[in-house]
């Protein structure tokens, strides 16, 4: 059997399975296109974290690119909905690649 643990496969299956226990709904769009949702992990910023271009409004999203879909990578400036909140994706988009597949996407986005 081979061990997934070091693949882009292996690394997108355990991330899908830890959006699908601890995640939660989210929308994207990007201008004015269709509304994309998926699930995602979305947490604060601690205090200490809380410098440079990062607030108190901020949240950390993780999303995995099987979430993402065909809407591809968020972008600077797209909508961001979750739990009634609504934000737009800043311009730091962290895609997470390993053997040059994107295996995760982490992205930081200021609510309204």
């Amino acid at each position: 059997m081979v061990d997934l643990s070091d693949t882009p496969a292996g690394a997108i299956s355990r991330l899908d399975a830890a959006i699908a226990r601890r995640g939660q709904t989210i929308s994207l769009r990007r201008g004015g296109g269709a509304l994309h949702t998926c699930k995602a992990v979305v947490r604060g910023y601690e205090p200490d974290q809380v410098v440079g271009l990062i607030t108190l409004a901020d949240r950390k999203v993780i999303v995995s690119p099987t979430g993402l879909g065909a809407f591809g990578l968020p972008q600077d400036g797209d909508d961001f909905a979750a739990n009634g909140r609504l934000g737009k994706v800043q311009s730091d988009v962290n895609p997470i690649y390993l053997n040059d597949v994107l295996v995760r996407v982490e992205m930081r986005v200021r609510l309204a």
